[in-house]
């Protein structure tokens, strides 16, 4: 149950890296320069800021990982999956159906699974009603 914790310190881990990102992009780039004609703007930047351009290289690698974190995590969350779940799926019969497909018994579809995760906070972990194979091999 603590998925929400988890989601919201991702959340607002990638919102602190693009805000730095951000600010540290516009301060450099509205930066008054005088470049000479052999000058450019990546050189200036490097002899005159390196602390700055090494923040905003680190910043944007963060940025990346965190934001793949991110999706990761929503998507598990869209599934009604852990993290476990999803890394070991193969290895868990409950999560494989009659055709030995995958198939989360848990899962009640995606706008459920994120509207019970965002209102409770955590997702119910009672088996859905899932037709059979037979009853979904009539209806096609």
């Amino acid at each position: 149950r603590n998925k929400w914790d988890f989601f919201v310190f991702l959340c607002m881990g990638t919102t602190t890296a693009f805000l730095g990102a951000a600010i540290g992009f516009h301060r450099l780039w509205t930066e008054p320069i005088i470049l000479s004609s052999s000058e450019s703007w990546i050189n200036f930047m490097l002899s005159n800021h390196p602390g700055a351009v090494l923040f905003m290289f680190m910043d944007v690698f963060l940025l990346t990982g965190a934001l793949i974190l991110t999706g990761a995590q929503a998507t598990q969350i869209a599934r009604n999956l852990t993290t476990n779940e999803a890394a070991n799926q193969s290895r868990y019969a409950y999560l494989r159906g009659p055709d030995g497909r995958f198939r989360n018994p848990y899962s009640r579809g995606c706008r459920r699974n994120c509207t019970d995760f965002l209102v409770n906070g955590y997702s119910n972990d009672e088996e859905a009603a899932w037709p059979t194979l037979q009853q979904t091999v009539q209806r096609s």
